[in-house]
């Protein structure tokens, strides 16, 4: 999100996480939000919004089920069940020409490699700086900032540091064996050899932002807000 803000030109973007239904003054021809749980929320106006455009960020699973933010730091930011309702929602996307899916990994590596692919996938965007150097340039909220553990530059630090949370990520596989598989598709493993890392480690639960198992009476008040709300967007904006 930052390194779109600050490298792509456009006529606004949301200080840190915005859904998408929430309304926008002045938003003009480009404008940025970011809130990860909108991929789970888009099956009523993505088809029928021509303009909308979205960028689904994937990552190792492991990294984003052991993630923690400093707000938070007793507790797990996510959990396996979390990404995996936001990986099925994308698969429904994956093709279209106003979607398009990106690896963190490849980010990191590589930023303005991806930087290059947005913008071919994306031609309406009008470059500004390089993602490699986006710290350079990026003036974040103070929100966003927290998130990020501060400004800095792209960088691959933070791809392995789910080995240092072993019994979590045990727990985490003990109910959710299918994480093995994820792997394997997603090709961040060419197998389940690295299972071997869980060896001998003992599965321990820690307290989580998201329950563990589905809710479903909420989920199904959660669903109904989603109807209204696309229906107030698309009503918004004349489809």
């Amino acid at each position: 999100m930052e390194l779109m803000a600050t490298c792509f030109r456009s006529s606004g973007y949301c200080a840190h996480e915005m859904s998408i239904f929430e309304s926008i003054e002045q938003a003009g021809e480009v404008y940025f939000s970011k809130q990860p749980n909108d991929i789970k929320q888009l099956q009523h106006i993505f088809e029928r919004d021509e303009k909308l455009h979205v960028i689904y960020m994937g990552r190792d699973p492991r990294a984003v089920i052991t993630s923690k933010h400093k707000e938070a730091p007793n507790q797990y930011f996510c959990n396996y069940r979390v990404w995996s309702e936001c990986d099925r929602a994308s698969q429904c996307y994956l093709k279209h020409p106003r979607f398009l899916q990106l690896r963190y990994e490849d980010l990191v590596d590589n930023p303005d490699s991806v930087q290059s692919t947005i913008k071919a996938q994306f031609d309406f965007l009008n470059y500004q700086y390089p993602f490699s150097e986006y710290q350079k340039f990026a003036e974040p909220s103070e929100a966003a900032s927290t998130a990020m553990n501060g400004l800095r530059k792209v960088n691959k630090s933070s791809l392995d540091k789910w080995r240092e949370h072993l019994p979590h990520l045990a727990q985490q596989y003990t109910w959710h064996p299918r994480l093995a598989e994820d792997l394997i598709r997603l090709g961040y493993e060419p197998d389940k050899a690295w299972l071997g890392d869980l060896e001998g480690v003992e599965p321990r639960i820690y307290p989580c932002r998201y329950p563990q198992k589905r809710q479903y009476l909420k989920e199904w008040e959660k669903d109904l807000r989603v109807y209204l709300k696309s229906r107030r967007y698309l009503k918004a904006r004349n489809l």
